[in-house]
C-alpha cells in the first residue's frame, strides 16, 4: 500500500512543480489565501452529505456546536482548523443551501466520496454518489455561476466570493480512504485492491489539473490515513491475529500505522454501541431501539470525547482533528516541508429556487426538492448505471423537514437570511405540489419486468407515496396538488428503447402497454388520494389528471398548434430524433476540421410538444398548465387559485 502512495506522492509533486514554474515569485512571507475550496469526504464534509440525504443526529456535533452542524464527529474537523488558522470562517458545503456564506471559500466534500465512481448506491455501500468528478463539476459550475449571480449585485453580493479569490484560494483536498475500503467491502484481497490504485490516482491527478485549468495554483492535498485502525474496519472485516500490529491496527489494511499514544482507547469508538470497538453498524452514533415500548438511545457517546481519538467508529473526534492539525500545520509532514501559511510559495412568485442550488437561491416564496430522474421508491442501481436520482421522495422529504427548522433558526440570526427564506407561518399556508411516479415504471421496464410485475410494486410506491404526504401534513403542511403520472408510452425514448408489437400502437402513435400501466397506476394513485382525504381531516388535497391533458395534445397536436409529438426537438438520430447515447446538447463530430455538434435543437421548440425525448417544451407545458389551472382536469374541479378549499 506504501508504495501506491508514494506515487501519490510523486503525482502531487509534479503537479506542484507544474505550479511553480507558472505562478510569479512572491515574498518569502506568510500567505493571505481569502478563500478556501475544499474537496473530500466525511473527513472534511461540513455538510455536504447531511444537506442532502438528512441531516447528522445528535450526539454528532456535541464537543464545539452543542448541537448537529453536518460533520461526522463531536466537534471540528481538521478543514475547520485549516480555516480558523488562516483567519478564514468555517467553510459552508456547497449543497447546503440554507444559511450558507461562500465569501471566502465553498466545501464540495460530502461524506462516503470516493475518488472513483461506485457501481453501488449510496443504501447498498454507503458510499456517496457525489464522486471527485462530481465535486470539480459543482466547483466548475460554482466558479462561473457565483460571478454571475455577484454582478447583479443586492444580498448575494455578500454571499459569494470575488473572482479574484479563485486563483488566490487555498484548494485542500482529502479523500481516497473510502477507494479502498470499498474494495475490502467487496471481498477483494489486498492485491486486487492495491491493482485498482493506479486507476484511482490518474482519476485524482485529473481533477487536481482540471482545478489548475480553472485558475486554481495552491494545493494543500492529504494522503490516506492509517484506516487499519479504525473501528468499523477492525469490526466488520477479517483479520488473523498475526496481523495485528503493535497498536491493535491491521496491518494488511495500514502496512504501516501510526498513533497518537496520548489518547485514551484509540481503538474504541466513543460514541457507539457494543462489542470489543463499541462499534455496530446497525446501531450507529446517535442510534435508537424500542425497550418495553419505550424508545432508549443506545448509541450514547462517552463522557469525555477530548481524550478519545475515534468519534463513531468511522470518524476522528475534534480532539483528534485538532492533534492531527497541530502535526501538519508546522509543514513537517508535507511534501516539500513547508508549512499551511506559506503554500502558495509552491503552488408573481418568484419561479421556485433548486433546494440543492446553493447559488443565488431566494426560498422567501418557496422551495423546489424536485431532481430530474427522481423515483418514489429509492431505486436499487447507481445514477451512471441506470439514470435514476438517489434523490429519491423520502430523501427529498427529508431535505424539506431539515429546510423547515434550519431555516427558521438562519432567519432568527441574520438580516441577510432573513430575505432569502420563508417566514414560519408560509409553511401552513403554502401550496404542496407533487409530480413523481412515472420513473417508478420506467425503471421495471428497463430492468427487463413485464407490465405484470410492474403492476405489482404499484402498491408499495404508493404506499410510500401516502407516507410522505401524511409526513407533510404532519408538519403543517394543508394544501396539496398532486399530480398524476404521463402518458409515458408517447415518449421517444420509450418508443425507441422498449419493446412493443406493432399491433400495440393506438392511433397516436403510442405504445398502449406502457400507457395501461399509466392508466393502472393513476386509478391507484386516485383512490390513495381518496383515503388521504378521509385520514388528513384538515387537508384540501387536490388531484390532477395531467394524463388526460397530455394525451390530448399528442393525440391531436394540430388542432392545438403543435407538430410532431412523438419525435424530440432536441436530440439525434433515428424515428423518434432520440439517442441514448446521443442527448440533447451533447455528441460532436470533427468534419473537415470544424466540430459539429450532432444533439441539436429543432429550429422552433414553440410548435413542438417534446423537448429532449423525455421532457415537454415549455410551450407544451404553457399549454398544459393552461388546460389543468381552471380545474377542467382536477378531482374536485377546483381551479389553482382555489386549491386551499376542501371543495366550492
Amino acid at each position: 500500500m506504501e508504495s501506491h502512495w508514494l506515487k501519490l506522492k510523486h503525482v502531487v509533486t509534479c503537479l506542484l512543480a507544474l505550479s511553480v514554474t507558472l505562478v510569479s515569485a512572491k515574498t518569502s512571507g506568510h500567505c493571505n489565501f481569502p478563500a478556501i475550496f475544499n474537496f473530500g469526504d466525511s473527513n472534511s464534509d461540513t455538510g455536504g452529505l447531511s444537506a442532502v440525504f438528512g441531516q447528522a443526529r445528535s450526539p454528532h456535533g456535541e464537543s464545539f456546536f452543542h448541537k448537529p452542524a453536518g460533520r461526522y464527529c463531536d466537534g471540528r474537523l481538521v478543514i475547520d482548523f485549516i480555516a480558523q488558522s488562516l483567519g478564514l470562517p468555517y467553510l459552508s458545503a456547497y449543497l447546503d443551501s440554507v444559511g450558507s456564506n461562500f465569501t471566502h471559500g465553498a466545501n464540495f466534500a460530502t461524506a462516503g466520496s470516493t475518488i472513483r465512481p461506485q457501481n453501488t448506491t449510496l443504501r447498498q455501500g454507503g458510499f456517496s454518489p457525489i464522486s471527485l468528478d462530481v465535486q470539480f463539476n459543482e466547483f466548475y459550475d460554482f466558479h462561473s455561476r457565483s460571478q454571475t449571480t455577484r454582478s447583479q449585485g443586492g444580498v448575494f453580493k455578500k454571499l459569494l466570493p470575488k473572482a479574484e479569490f479563485f486563483s488566490q484560494a487555498l484548494y485542500t483536498f482529502d479523500i481516497g480512504q473510502n477507494d479502498l475500503t470499498s474494495g475490502y467491502f467487496s471481498n477483494m484481497t489486498t492485491s486486487q485492491v492495491k491493482a485498482y490504485v493506479p486507476d484511482v490516482l490518474d482519476q485524482f491527478k485529473n481533477v487536481v489539473k482540471y482545478v489548475y485549468g480553472q485558475g486554481g495554483r495552491y494545493f494543500w492535498i492529504h494522503n490516506t490515513g492509517p484506516f487499519g485502525c479504525l473501528p468499523y474496519v477492525l469490526d466488520r472485516l477479517p483479520v488473523a491475529a498475526n496481523e495485528i500490529d503493535k497498536a491493535g491496527c491491521a496491518t494488511p489494511f495500514n502496512e504501516v500505522a501510526k498513533f497518537f499514544n496520548r489518547f485514551e482507547e484509540p481503538l474504541r469508538a466513543c460514541c457507539g454501541h457494543g462489542g470489543k470497538y463499541n462499534f455496530n453498524k446497525n446501531i450507529g452514533c446517535g442510534g435508537k431501539k424500542m425497550v418495553h415500548g419505550k424508545e432508549i438511545l443506545v448509541g450514547k457517546a462517552c463522557k469525555d470525547p477530548s481524550v478519545w481519538v475515534n468519534w463513531d467508529g468511522v470518524h476522528y473526534t475534534q480532539a483528534g482533528n485538532k492533534g492531527i492539525f497541530d502535526q501538519i500545520v508546522g509543514g513537517a509532514y508535507s511534501h516539500p516541508p513547508i508549512p499551511l501559511n506559506m503554500a502558495s510559495e509552491s503552488f408573481g412568485l418568484p419561479y421556485l429556487s433548486a433546494y440543492l442550488d446553493s447559488i443565488g437561491s431566494n426560498f422567501s416564496h418557496g422551495v423546489n426538492f424536485a431532481t430530474a430522474g427522481s423515483t418514489v421508491r429509492p431505486q436499487n442501481t447507481t445514477f451512471r448505471q441506470t439514470g435514476y436520482s438517489p434523490i429519491s421522495l423520502d430523501v427529498q422529504y427529508n431535505e424539506y423537514y431539515d429546510f423547515h427548522t434550519r431555516s427558521q433558526t438562519f432567519r432568527a440570526k441574520d438580516e441577510v437570511f432573513k430575505k432569502l427564506l420563508p417566514k414560519a407561518e408560509v409553511f401552513s399556508d403554502a401550496l404542496y405540489t407533487i409530480d413523481i411516479g412515472q420513473n417508478d415504471l420506467t425503471a421495471g421496464y428497463f430492468l427487463n419486468m413485464t407490465s405484470s410485475e410492474v403492476k405489482a410494486y404499484v402498491p408499495d410506491v404508493l404506499d410510500q407515496f401516502k407516507k410522505i404526504v401524511e409526513n407533510i401534513y404532519g408538519q403543517g403542511g394543508r394544501y396539496f396538488w398532486i399530480h398524476n403520472t404521463g402518458p409515458f408510452g408517447c415518449l421517444p425514448y420509450v418508443l425507441e428503447r422498449l419493446p412493443y408489437k406493432v399491433s400495440e400502437i393506438d392511433k397516436a402513435g403510442c405504445a398502449s402497454p406502457y400507457n395501461e400501466v399509466a392508466k393502472f397506476f393513476n386509478q391507484a394513485l386516485k383512490e390513495v388520494v381518496i383515503q388521504l382525504r378521509k385520514d388528513l381531516p384538515l387537508a384540501a388535497i387536490t388531484y390532477v389528471d395531467v394524463y388526460s391533458a397530455k394525451y390530448s395534445i399528442i393525440s391531436d397536436p394540430k388542432k392545438y398548434g403543435f407538430k410532431q409529438p412523438l419525435v424530440a426537438c432536441c436530440g439525434h438520430g433515428g424515428k423518434f430524433n432520440y439517442d441514448k447515447n446521443i442527448g440533447c446538447g451533447w455528441g460532436k463530430i470533427i468534419v473537415k476540421g470544424k466540430e459539429i455538434l450532432l444533439g441539436k435543437s429543432c429550429e422552433d421548440p414553440s410548435v413542438w410538444v417534446n423537448w429532449d425525448g423525455i421532457h415537454f417544451t415549455e410551450a407544451a407545458n404553457k399549454w398544459v398548465y393552461d388546460q389543468i389551472v381552471n380545474g377542467a382536469f382536477s378531482d374536485p374541479p377546483i381551479p389553482l387559485n382555489m386549491a386551499c378549499h376542501r371543495n366550492i
